[in-house]
C-alpha cells in the first residue's frame, strides 16, 4: 500500500498566496480495500460448561448482594448547605 504523500497535494495558490488543497486527494491510500489474502482468525467457541459456571457464580453474587441489608446514604434536601460550603 503506498504511503500518503508527506507534502499535501495542492492545486497552486489562491489570490492571498495560500495553498489550495485538492479535496480527497490524499485519501486514496486510506480508502483502498483490505487485502483479500488476509483471513479472519477462526472464532474460538467457549466451553458451555465454563460459561454456565461463570453465569452461576455471577447470579449467586447478585443474590448475595440483594440479600445484604443496605444502608441508605443521607442526601441533604435541596437548598441546604453541604460540607463543601456550596449551596
Amino acid at each position: 500500500m503506498p504511503a500518503p504523500p508527506a507534502v499535501p497535494v495542492t492545486a497552486g495558490t489562491n489570490d492571498r498566496g495560500l495553498p489550495v488543497r485538492v479535496p480527497m486527494a490524499q485519501l486514496s491510500a486510506v480508502t483502498q480495500p483490505a487485502r483479500p489474502e488476509q483471513q479472519q482468525p477462526a472464532r474460538h467457541e467457549p466451553d458451555p460448561e465454563a460459561v454456565g459456571g461463570m453465569l452461576s457464580r455471577l447470579y449467586s453474587g447478585v443474590r448475595r448482594a440483594e440479600a445484604e441489608e443496605t444502608t441508605e446514604i443521607p442526601v441533604p434536601p435541596p437548598g441546604v448547605w453541604s460540607e463543601g460550603g456550596h449551596k
